[in-house]
């Protein structure tokens, strides 16, 4: 499912046969178009239900379902040939109040910015349980960390999520502040990950702030410090093939307060490691 909200300042699209099987009108002046389809693309059938809601404050939301899954590239898409919900149910989405883009704001979390690794998407899944077990690894971590009571962080340090295509990667983005400035952190794991990966050995070819080595137990790190803007990257690929990236950037012209030992001493928990 996917759900699109966006501010509208145009005329309600016109009511064609084929882009749309129905077209309401509520009461309050919203409009609904409701298509329940399906495509083929190489002879693969993909089935899906659309809803459109126009709100009369400027807004337009679309809420769609299919039954392909896409988030495993390794498999292509799968097709279960049953859309999970309704017209009823996806009209239910699309009509929710507080999604309009003039209802109130509600308190929140800020939203996470994108994150993410380049993968070659091969790594075993991670699931529920991994992510949470990770998400602990990172907690315990961060609490145990030297420098900790002086770092804010705009959201909890156990956020990891998956990322938008496969099922083999997890990653957060938290802003930190302190006294000395303000700064990105960004942390990956990658469930199986070469020891060298192409676009390593490319970086490490070009950027002499960039370091690599290999540990006694077989890992690899590769550690970057770049003076001239205050960022650092830290990453350590276990024998297992399970990797870990970190990396701060400066926010704001500011001074990363979290160091490159910091970063490391994350990188390195043994909870980390999920062999």
């Amino acid at each position: 499912m996917t759900v699109d909200v966006q501010a509208w300042d145009r005329p309600v699209l016109p009511c064609v046969a084929g882009a749309l099987d129905r077209r309401d009108t509520r009461p309050d002046g919203t409009v609904l178009d409701l298509l329940d389809t399906w495509y083929e693309i190489n002879g693969v059938r993909t089935l899906e239900r659309t809803v459109v809601a126009y709100f009369p404050d400027g807004t337009r939301i679309v809420a769609t379902a299919n039954d392909a899954d896409n988030t495993d590239p390794r498999t292509g898409s799968r097709h279960s040939g049953q859309i999970p919900l309704t017209l009823d149910e996806l009209t239910a989405i699309a009509t929710t109040p507080s999604l309009a883009v003039t209802a109130p704001v509600i308190p929140a979390v800020p939203l996470m910015r994108s994150c993410g690794a380049y993968t070659d998407w091969n790594g075993p899944e991670l699931t529920r349980d991994k992510v949470t077990r990770l998400d602990r690894a990172l907690e315990a971590r961060w609490a145990s960390m030297p420098g900790n009571a002086d770092l804010t962080l705009d959201r909890p340090i156990r956020s990891l999520r998956l990322t938008d295509f496969g099922k083999d990667t997890v990653c957060e983005v938290v802003t930190v502040t302190s006294a000395a400035g303000e700064g990105r952190l960004e942390i990956v794991v990658v469930s199986g990950q070469p020891a060298s990966s192409r676009q390593d050995e490319y970086l490490n070819e070009i950027d002499p702030n960039r370091v690599t080595t290999v540990s006694a137990d077989g890992s690899t790190v590769t550690r970057g410090f770049y003076p001239a803007h205050g960022s650092a990257y830290f990453s350590l690929t276990l024998p297992s093939t399970q990797q870990i990236l970190i990396s701060t950037t400066p926010m704001k012209g500011s001074t990363v307060p979290i160091t490159l030992e910091q970063i490391e001493c994350i990188a390195t928990a043994p909870e980390f490691d999920l062999n």
